[in-house]
């Protein structure tokens, strides 16, 4: 703020002038929001699962970007009676019974929803998707080319028909035994390369943005508007949605979780038990709703076959259910971590035959995991894109630029392990697709 002052004919006039600070008409956290993975992640999904479950996409969207709900595994190998007592008085509720009086509240207000279908997609949902495709290749080019008018309507990334015989040139081709200072006499100076001053050509045109049409030899880079164009706007199988049916819970699982609008949401840190393990492991409900829908019997043989960090496997064993469960992962890092959990939370896992005998690991690609043996329940928790962690975090975010070649191929991940244990499938076994 200053003052401005003038005189004019012996009268003097002041003005106050005020400072203000220049604003964009859009602010920096908007912008930033529009490039950021979290917000990529959050267009894909829209346009992607919107077109496939229609209207209810709104309310499996709100889920999403709601905080995870968090349970407490009891270590039955542990002090589970005191564990529990805690727990309760925490303010803990145990999964088993909310799990009952919802049904009995079904039961007794017979509330069963019939089977429904997804409707078909429209040409409102087509047309989205085809915007959106549209909008991706938009920023592709933008990206990689200047704002010039030689600028292409798509990329092709095709090799297109230029492709040359290395052989056949080779046999056309054939060079003249030569001595080098022969060669050297018979060279002749390229003077096409020569820049001539008197043409008003400097040096500086060597250094002129020559843009592109066709981009080679680029294995790294991948076109998502490329990706998308394969994707069928036709649905060639109905998708049934059916209702959930009973949870056969097992008798010795012992879940405890807080109430969706209770002020707890986290538990302690488990501490360790009289025997040497630790008396609960806390978890994703998620993981143990995976293991309940497998429908566990006592005497089953059960292969998790995405097992890292394993979460799912100790939900299994803590049911007392399963005779044998092979864990497998192709990380070594992520099965050493395996171990490390059954280590803390088995009791007597290191020193005991039995263990050795009921818990197996192995280390092998899924999509070439074969056992003589075979399984009575397949757990099959598939490399994904998270969709909760992608809404809502930029850390380690699969949509992250970088990381575009590794989502990409995903589908065609999940689709390889599902075919490779579904071929197997009979009526006394049973896959669990996660």
């Amino acid at each position: 703020m200053f003052n401005i002052s003038s005189v004019y004919k012996n009268t003097c006039t002041s003005y106050l002038v005020l400072q203000a600070r220049y604003k964009k008409t859009v602010h920096w956290a908007k912008l930033k929001r529009k490039t950021s993975p979290k917000y990529k992640a959050q267009n894909h999904f829209d346009e992607f699962y919107g077109s496939v479950f229609g209207n209810k996409w709104e309310g499996m969207k709100e889920a999403l970007l709601r905080r995870s709900k968090y349970v407490a595994l009891v270590n039955n190998y542990g002090d589970a009676e005191q564990t529990m007592e805690e727990l309760t008085n925490r303010g803990a509720h145990c999964l088993r019974k909310l799990i009952s009086t919802q049904e009995e509240f079904h039961k007794q207000f017979n509330i069963t929803p019939p089977p429904t279908q997804a409707p078909p997609q429209t040409d409102g949902q087509s047309d989205r998707l085809a915007a959106y495709i549209e909008r991706q290749q938009t920023d592709e080019i933008s990206s990689i080319y200047p704002k010039t008018d030689n600028v292409p309507e798509k990329l092709d990334m095709g090799d297109g028909d230029e492709r040359v015989d290395s052989k056949k040139v080779k046999e056309e081709i054939s060079y003249p035994s030569k001595t080098l200072e022969e060669s050297i006499a018979d060279a002749q100076i390229d003077e096409s390369r020569i820049i001539d001053p008197s043409l008003g050509m400097t040096s500086e045109s060597l250094y002129q943005f020559l843009p592109a049409t066709k981009l080679k030899g680029m294995d790294d880079f991948v076109a998502e508007s490329v990706h998308y164009s394969y994707y069928s706007k036709e649905k060639d199988f109905p998708l049934l949605i059916e209702p959930e049916t009973a949870l056969n819970y097992p008798d010795h699982l012992k879940v405890y979780t807080y109430e969706m609008d209770s002020k707890a949401t986290s538990f302690p840190e488990p501490r360790r038990c009289q025997t040497g393990v630790f008396n609960y492991y806390p978890m994703d409900c998620g993981s143990v709703l995976s293991v309940l829908a497998l429908g566990l019997s006592a005497g089953d043989r059960v292969l998790d076959l995405c097992s890292a960090p394993g979460g799912k496997a100790l939900v299994a064993l803590q049911t007392l259910l399963p005779d044998v469960i092979v864990c497998n992962d192709i990380s070594i890092s992520r099965m050493n971590r395996i171990q490390r959990s059954f280590k803390d939370y088995l009791f007597d896992f290191e020193t005991s035959n039995k263990w050795r005998e009921r818990v197996i690991f192995k280390r092998i690609d899924g999509r070439l995991f074969t056992d003589d043996q075979g399984f009575d329940k397949v757990l099959v928790d598939v490399p994904c894109t998270t969709d909760r962690h992608s809404m809502n975090e930029d850390e380690n975010n699969i949509f992250r630029p970088d990381r575009i070649k590794e989502r990409l191929r995903i589908p065609e991940m999940q689709s390889q392990l599902l075919v490779k244990f579904k071929c197997g499938e009979t009526e006394n076994n049973l896959l669990q697709y996660v």
